[in-house]
């Protein structure tokens, strides 16, 4: 009995000095945080009306009460700098959230930002900060290539960075138009049922299925046999992180039940990963001992040729644990990364072409002049011949634009004593003791770098320097520049162009905001009255999943 009490004390002991030093360790941050900001504040640097205690929350708080519901985080931040001016807001600000985040400089002009990523330490360097909010996400503490910086970063990069030459992502086309296929043909049976669906549940599980493949090199058959336990597994944990959307998301790390739900799932996510994994290791011996080749290589398989090209290792040699954990937390990163994004804009795209007739009519007529008039060739042409997709201007205008209205994220540095950016203005900002926050939402809305910036003109990525429409030099940062640039974008932008060649000439939507919100007394003047404002959940997503209604065309081509 005294054995049972004494260990009970010493556990009791043992957890209250945890809670002691992480409570010291929360207060002492508390303190810098929010010191930093008054020192930033008495310096004259555009920092919102700041409380002692809680910092910029309640500017949030108030600033999220004149959104609609649900509102993306991006737009309270852009909120807030409208409010310090009454106008369009400033250049930049300086922002504290604690706990909720790390200060921010926030930066909403191009020209402060193109600074930030011509740094040659700033533009290669993410916040230590970042590996908290992946954590639950890709598992490993958060540590992955979105988050690694140094030699850790270019190791890992370096394991992947094959499979996203040119002539691998071609030889994934074949695969993406399979599944984008099966994605058609569930449109076809919508369009014939008829009546209103979402459409985000049905783009979600095609990118499922695509990133099954181009990641794990598996057939995960979402669209076609319900959700596959690896998929069902990772939305569960995406679930998890994004179950709210506001700082009590936050003051939930510390809910005992929560936490040990999302670390469950994630442990059974890692199992399944691991499956995949195993299944790759042993067709990557059989290929070598029969010497065969494959044209495609999916990340899993360039992670294992790379593991394995290394000095001294055979290719019986199991797999090291070290190794083993890397791969589970990258690979994690990339389902996420891969099918979230995308997903998203493809639902952007169709609200925001079938609201413009005029552009669906360029887009169908550029169509028709690279695949030709015989609709039912196209997928096939893309298979055979996939520079094909090189050859659409317009489309990749009107992805831009759409991207450039929709950024489904924001880029994110860690400022540095040797950085001070400088506004068009003359206005100078430190940098030390933040993170940059490049904001997409509001430099891309920016009427300083784009004329008509509400408007969905895709015709301003094709003008030259001499007209009114032409972007300044890096305005437009979906992608992000630099040495920490999107990886995947050419592959993004591949899997886009396919998307919109396969369902724009047979297609018609219609939007149904109207309809399925017409009970809603919603404001939306602070999100630029669009109906379809985005959303927090993974990436930036147009609200509501998308409400339409499909229907076939009857679209004739015209004359190549």
């Amino acid at each position: 009995m005294d054995s049972l009490w004494l260990l009970t004390s010493l556990c009791g002991g043992v957890l209250l000095t945890l809670v002691a030093v992480r409570s010291l360790a929360f207060v002492s941050e508390l303190l810098h945080c929010r010191g930093l900001m008054k020192k930033l504040q008495m310096a004259g640097m555009p920092v919102p009306e700041h409380n002692t205690l809680l910092g910029h929350l309640l500017q949030a708080k108030t600033a999220s009460e004149e959104l609609p519901p649900g509102a993306h985080s991006t737009y309270i931040l852009d909120r807030i700098a409208r409010r310090m001016d009454g106008g369009t807001g400033p250049a930049a600000y300086y922002f504290d959230s604690y706990p909720v985040s790390v200060p921010l400089l926030v930066v909403r002009d191009s020209y402060i930002a193109h600074q930030v990523t011509n740094h040659l330490r700033v533009s290669a360097e993410k916040p230590e900060s970042l590996k908290e909010w992946f954590a639950s996400i890709s598992g490993k503490g958060g540590t992955n290539l979105f988050t690694q910086n140094g030699q850790e970063w270019k190791h890992d990069s370096s394991l992947f960075s094959p499979f996203f030459n040119n002539s691998n992502l071609d030889a994934a086309m074949p695969v993406v138009v399979e599944q984008m296929l099966i994605f058609r043909n569930n449109l076809r049976k919508r369009a014939q049922v008829g009546g209103l669906f979402r459409l985000e549940p049905l783009a979600l599980s095609l990118m499922n299925d695509i990133i099954g493949r181009v990641v794990f090199n598996a057939e995960l058959g979402n669209q076609t046999s319900g959700s596959h336990p690896l998929s069902e597994t990772m939305l569960h944990q995406l679930d998890l992180k994004f179950s709210a959307n506001n700082i009590m998301d936050n003051i939930g790390q510390f809910n005992p039940f929560r936490v040990f739900a999302i670390w469950n799932n994630s442990r059974i996510l890692n199992q399944h990963i691991r499956a995949q994994i195993a299944r790759r290791v042993d067709a990557f011996r059989v290929a070598k001992a029969q010497d065969e080749q494959s044209s495609f290589t999916s990340v899993l398989d360039q992670a294992l040729k790379s593991y394995y090209s290394e000095p001294g290792r055979n290719q019986s040699d199991p797999l090291d644990k070290e190794f083993l954990d890397v791969l589970c937390a990258q690979l994690r990163m990339f389902f996420f990364a891969g099918y979230d994004s995308t997903s998203s804009t493809m639902i952007a795209c169709c609200y925001l072409i079938w609201k413009h007739p005029e552009v669906l009519a360029k887009l169908r007529a550029e169509h028709d002049s690279v695949f030709g008039r015989n609709i039912a060739a196209c997928p096939d042409m893309i298979t055979e011949n996939p520079s094909l997709l090189n050859s659409l201007p317009y489309t990749l205008a009107v992805m831009k634009e759409t991207l450039r209205l929709f950024p489904p994220a924001n880029g994110i540095r860690l400022g540095s004593r040797d950085l001070v950016l400088t506004g068009r203005d003359g206005v100078n900002y430190p940098t030390e003791g933040c993170a940059v926050q490049i904001n997409h939402f509001s430099i891309h809305r920016n009427p300083s770098s784009w004329p008509r910036a509400l408007e969905f003109v895709p015709e301003r990525f094709l003008v030259g320097p001499d007209h009114d429409l032409y972007p300044p030099k890096g305005a437009w940062r979906t992608f992000e520049y630099g040495v920490r640039n999107c990886t995947g974008q050419a592959f993004v932008l591949k899997e886009l162009r396919a998307f919109l060649a396969l369902v724009c000439r047979e297609f018609d939507f219609q939007e149904c905001y109207d309809e399925v919100y017409a009970g809603e007394k919603v404001d939306l003047r602070n999100v630029d009255h669009e109906k379809a404002y985005l959303i927090e959940h993974g990436a930036a997503h147009p609200r509501g999943q998308f409400p339409c209604r499909i229907s076939l065309s009857g679209y004739v081509p015209g004359e190549a």
